[in-house]
């Protein structure tokens, strides 16, 4: 539970006179960690993720970029849980970054962190379309519908689900995660009991292996599977003893994902043999997972398997929802949105004004891609895509800020080992980030004209966030010294 101090620092006045209502529940560190894990969507990552990870990447050594990765986001959460710890603010990077890089840069990072998170609920709404589609029609042998009616009927549960308070949904979470990680163990121990194609193989872990194929672009997929593990920060005022259970979350998350995705990884490609796996993928990439689950683990697992690709893509969604909920309450705390979506339920103190306008807005979108008769693949692909750049430009203002910010800090003392990881992982983002927007087209499947709209739709949103910043320091003050829930 968060501290009456914090509570205070958390409410704003709204334009009508009255206090809003600042957030707080009382998850622990189990829910706070599957919360965020769900955000992943730990079986979209097997079925439709480790398969072209292994194909465009480096191929049999991928589990050992995955592990790579999973260090480098250790040391940006070292700074990550110092900043934390030392700023006590609610608001996410949003307010970490205000308070590393100053109002200007942190209210373009409050839009980034936006649209990051939006995007990415879009696309687990087009994904869990599909995957609803599929398990009905070839599991229940029920009716074809399209994509977006689906989607939809996500999005309604989605919304229902997003006006109480979080711990609600966070029981939701923990029940999908936990079927999805029972089902990822079954198959890594099945793959590992039968001794894989041609017995259990060490490859993946030889320099030859290693450093074959596309380096950077294993890297850009490596880092991508950490999506949405910095969301620990943002529910502060929701979890209790955050000094606590922020950092134990935050490396517990970490920990989970490069241990379970290398471990699968890994058993993948044992699963087919490291002679033939690049072949299998280079054939039937799509179907890949979905046919070594059903050889080591049968039928029913298979069939499990497509259920659950749409009950991660659920879970993927509601967390997106809730986290986006949250930056769209802490912007509107701020008076940077209307300041009625910055107040909480007086009952179940959840945002809930954020959580239906936000669900109103992602309606009209999923409403204009079904009146394009978007292709449901592709849009899933673009959008995912488009989710992960965005992301690598988020982590890279967030790394930065820490930095700037520990090695500044009079009033804690300067953490300097702490800022120059972060400083570190600051260096690898920008090669990342450069690479990223070379192979953008990898990424999102987009080319051409569209290809160069979607960029300079990204990084114009995140520029306005500086130019609204200058416009309110000029002609709002009030709101502008507000900026970052400062």
């Amino acid at each position: 539970m968060s501290t009456a101090s914090e509570a205070a620092a958390g409410a704003e006045v709204a334009s009508s006179g009255a206090n809003t209502v600042g957030l707080h529940g009382n998850m622990g560190v189990l829910e706070l960690i599957f919360t965020v894990v769900a955000f992943n969507g730990p079986v979209v990552v097997f079925l439709g993720f480790i398969p072209v990870a292994v194909l465009l990447g480096n191929g049999v050594g991928t589990p050992v970029v995955f592990l790579a990765c999973g260090v480098i986001v250790t040391m940006l959460a070292v700074g990550l849980v110092t900043m934390s710890a030392r700023l006590k603010k609610p608001g996410g990077f949003y307010a970490l970054i205000t308070a590393g890089l100053g109002r200007g840069v942190g209210l373009s990072s409050g839009f980034t962190a936006l649209t990051c998170y939006f995007v990415a609920l879009l696309s687990a709404y087009a994904l869990g379309g599909i995957a609803l589609n599929t398990a009905i029609v070839e599991v229940f042998h029920g009716p074809q519908a399209p994509w977006w009616v689906w989607a939809c009927l996500m999005l309604i549960v989605t919304s229902v689900l997003g006006h109480f308070n979080i711990s609600f949904s966070s029981r939701v979470l923990t029940l999908f995660l936990a079927c999805e990680l029972l089902l990822m163990v079954a198959y890594d121990i099945s793959v590992l009991a039968k001794g894989g194609a041609h017995g259990i193989g060490f490859d993946s872990f030889t320099p030859n292996q290693v450093f074959s194929g596309s380096m950077p672009i294993a890297f850009l997929f490596g880092m991508g599977l950490f999506g949405g593990f910095e969301a620990t920060v943002i529910f502060r005022d929701e979890v209790r003893k955050p000094e606590r259970t922020i950092p134990m979350a935050t490396y517990g998350v970490v920990a989970l994902l490069a241990g379970l995705y290398a471990l699968t990884a890994w058993c993948f490609i044992n699963s087919y043999g490291a002679a033939a796996v690049m072949d299998v993928v280079d054939k039937n990439m799509v179907t890949a997972s979905t046919d070594s689950i059903k050889q080591y683990t049968g039928q029913f697992a298979y069939d499990a398997a497509t259920i659950m690709l749409f009950t991660s893509s659920f879970a993927l969604a509601l967390a997106a929802h809730n986290i986006s909920a949250r930056y769209v309450f802490n912007l509107a705390a701020d008076g940077i949105l209307p300041r009625r979506f910055g107040r909480a339920h007086e009952r179940h103190v959840s945002p809930h004004r954020s959580s239906l306008a936000l669900s109103v807005t992602a309606l009209l979108v999923l409403a204009v891609f079904a009146i394009m008769n978007a292709s449901e693949d592709e849009l899933y692909a673009r959008l995912a895509g488009l989710y992960s750049y965005v992301f690598v430009i988020m982590l890279l203002l967030v790394t930065l800020a820490i930095g700037v910010f520990l090695l500044r800090d009079r009033v804690h003392g300067k953490a300097v080992g702490a800022a120059a990881a972060s400083l570190i992982v600051f260096a690898v983002l920008c090669v990342t980030l450069v690479l990223a927007t070379q192979h953008f087209d990898l990424l999102t499947g987009a080319t051409g004209t569209l290809k160069n709209v979607l960029i300079i739709f990204i990084w114009g949103v995140t520029l306005a966030g500086g130019g609204l910043a200058l416009y309110l320091k000029r002609n709002r003050s009030d709101v502008y010294h507000s900026i970052g829930r400062q």
